[in-house]
């Protein structure tokens, strides 16, 4: 099955902020959920340190949600290169975000 660039062109712009918002509203949730877990009172008797393996992993979580949303970003730019390279888009309506080069300049590193 095969599509033109115009039909892929139109896919894509569709579905790439359709991405972008389902990791801003998974973090979200993220979020949510480790404000609800904090704010939750202990139980008589229960250790302060009981609820910090799950606090752990769901920071993890959301540290891999901050990351993808990194890696998200950074396809949007080079999708919008791609489209430009060969005039299917020319971002005339200003959607996307204007390349600011911090991408590039920012020296991520994995945190264990």
């Amino acid at each position: 099955m095969s599509m033109t660039i115009a039909v892929a062109t139109a896919r894509i712009s569709r579905q790439l902020p359709e991405a972008e918002l389902s990791l801003d509203s998974a973090l979200l949730a993220s979020a949510q959920l480790m404000e609800t877990i904090l704010l939750t009172p202990r139980e008589e008797g229960e250790q302060p340190y009981a609820r910090q393996a799950a606090l752990m992993r769901l920071a993890k979580a959301q540290r891999l949600l901050i990351e993808s949303q990194n890696d998200m970003f950074r396809l949007h730019e080079e999708m919008l290169g791609i489209g430009r390279e060969i005039e299917a888009v020319g971002d005339d309506d200003g959607n996307c975000p204007k390349p600011t080069g911090l991408l590039e300049r920012a020296s991520l590193r994995r945190v264990a």
